[in-house]
């Protein structure tokens, strides 16, 4: 089974400013785009930031194929969104919630862009070191997290080899043909990771 898309970006070496900038200041920058976003009066401002994003991102050797393989998946939910907003609470609204949608998906692909993954993942253990004290482990936090980005593709390209073969014997792609076929497939690379993992001493 191939892996689907990088749907959040994958490390691309490189000596942009946000190449060579620590981890610690990509979080700082997230933090402010976060704050920025939650207290702007209306869309605007995420779409100011998102411009500037685009802006860095590409200057970093983020290319127009990476920016549109990161938004078109999304993009069946972000036009279901807009109609619903747009009919419930007006076009300022729908606005407002799509261009947040989006600015953070910008966001999450800049990083995962210019930040080796396993400086990230060192970066989410150092952060989850507060819960040793309830008696969890910030390293299995880590592995959770990457299990999850190396996951993501690879049910991705699940479901569509498996559009792709319902196409290839005349028949119409639908949820009802593709969700039992796209379960079994889950649940056999959840299965396989799992002894992976027990093989190697993980409980």
């Amino acid at each position: 089974m191939s892996r689907g898309p990088d749907l959040f970006g994958s490390y691309t070496p490189g000596t942009s400013f946000l190449h060579r900038a620590p981890l610690w200041s990509k979080g700082v920058g997230i933090v402010v785009v976060t704050v920025a976003v939650v207290l702007a009066p209306s869309w605007p401002v995420p779409a100011a930031l998102t411009a500037g994003l685009l802006v860095a991102g590409t200057a970093a050797g983020v290319r127009a194929r990476e920016w549109w393989r990161g938004l078109a998946p999304a993009l069946p939910v972000l036009v279901l969104l807009g109609v619903y907003h747009v009919l419930t609470a007006g076009p300022g609204q729908a606005a407002d919630v799509l261009v947040t949608i989006v600015v953070f998906l910008v966001v999450t692909r800049v990083l995962m862009h210019t930040t080796p993954l396993p400086e990230l993942l060192d970066g989410v253990v150092w952060l989850c070191t507060p819960v040793r004290l309830v008696g969890a482990d910030p390293e299995r936090i880590g592995l959770a997290v990457s299990l999850m980005l190396r996951s993501i593709p690879f049910i991705v390209g699940a479901v569509g080899e498996l559009r792709d073969a319902v196409r290839a014997r005349g028949l119409r792609p639908n949820p009802v043909r593709l969700v039992t076929p796209a379960v079994i497939s889950t649940v056999a690379y959840a299965q396989r990771t799992g002894q992976a993992l027990a093989a190697r001493g993980f409980d």
